[in-house]
């Protein structure tokens, strides 16, 4: 998990992901088709590359199906009302200030770094 904190815009070959994960890479296949917030990039070949955010998905819907004793429906489920907490939290005007304002933030760090160098 270190990998993915310190590689936060970094993208992971599907083995690369599995051995983070620490599931097999047929596994990664299927859960990405049962649950629709697993986007991995895809190259021209055909090639998947995991986000960090694809990553922490996964290690979460490992932890639901593995620990907490989920089904796939019920994890399925989970996701899916996540997904409309978020949707929901977006809409609202104070996420969309704290959204410009961390955008501002990073573009002054950016700034600031480009000055140092």
């Amino acid at each position: 998990m270190s990998d993915v904190k310190s590689n936060q815009n970094s993208f992971f070959t599907i083995s690369k992901t599995a051995e983070i994960v620490g599931v097999q890479s047929h596994v990664l296949r299927f859960w990405e088709k049962k649950f629709s917030s697993i986007n991995p990039k895809k190259s021209l070949s055909g090639r998947r590359f995991y986000s960090s955010s694809d990553i922490e998905s996964l290690l979460m819907i490992k932890k639901l199906l593995y620990e907490d004793g989920f089904t796939i429906k019920g994890a399925v489920s989970y996701f899916d009302k996540k997904d409309q907490k978020h949707r929901k939290n977006i809409d609202d005007p104070s996420y969309k200030k704290l959204t410009k304002s961390i955008n501002l933030i990073q573009q002054g760090l950016t700034l600031i770094k480009k000055n140092i160098n």
